[in-house]
């Protein structure tokens, strides 16, 4: 899988891993900005990010096996609907990378990159009407762009989510996101689906509503 590109079949987005030594594969300006602001920051620990380790502890080993796809989609005209349709493409995509199984299944990271974006609303808004498509399936969307003012699980003035690019990143749901699931009964109902598919479906939504609520 590391040598191919896949093309996404409704938006056409070329999707290849970020960090297969190509030079044809990592010589625009987005995608080295994206392999500095990885290497540099997601994979190095930070004095305010509230728990030892780096700042993204999966970075570090998907860059090591180059389980990072990223997707540029240039231009300022982009709208909404555009945007949502490189995401749902994203949703395809994904079960189709390799590993599909194993531990390294829960490293593969894609990236849709919008590196002439300013208008960043846009990246928030569809990351809302989005996350609930992927939690379903067992897969977290994640929004970055400069100035993202989210704050951090374990600081809340750390702000994880401030990137140099406006980018939706889609990665594998793990164990640990449970935090991130859990005020949303239909989250953590998805999120029990994923991690604990022996308790019966109907006790997994009373769990998650009662925990939610």
């Amino acid at each position: 899988m590391e040598s191919e590109r896949i093309v996404a079949k409704a938006s056409g987005v070329e999707f290849e891993s970020l960090f297969e030594p190509r030079p044809d594969a990592i010589s625009d300006t987005a995608r080295r900005t994206l392999r500095r602001w990885m290497q540099g920051h997601l994979d190095r620990p930070h004095p305010q990010l509230g728990r030892p380790g780096p700042v993204c502890p999966f970075t570090g080993p998907a860059i090591e096996k180059r389980l990072v796809w990223v997707g540029i989609v240039d231009g300022t005209d982009i709208d909404q609907d555009q945007m949502r349709t490189v995401v749902e493409d994203m949703v395809d995509i994904f079960p189709t990378l390799a590993p599909q199984d194993g531990a390294g299944s829960a490293l593969r990271t894609t990236m849709a990159v919008f590196p002439d974006l300013t208008d960043y609303d846009m990246i928030d808004a569809v990351h809302q009407a989005g996350k609930d498509q992927f939690v379903e399936v067992g897969l977290m969307l994640g929004q970055f762009y400069p100035g993202c003012a989210e704050g951090g699980l374990w600081n809340s003035d750390f702000r994880p989510l401030d990137a140099p690019l406006p980018m939706l990143a889609v990665r594998q749901m793990v164990g640990t996101d449970y935090p991130f699931l859990v005020s949303r009964p239909n989250h953590l109902s998805a999120y029990l689906k994923q991690f604990a598919p022996a308790v019966p479906s109907m006790v997994r939504t009373d769990i998650a509503e009662r925990i939610a609520s």
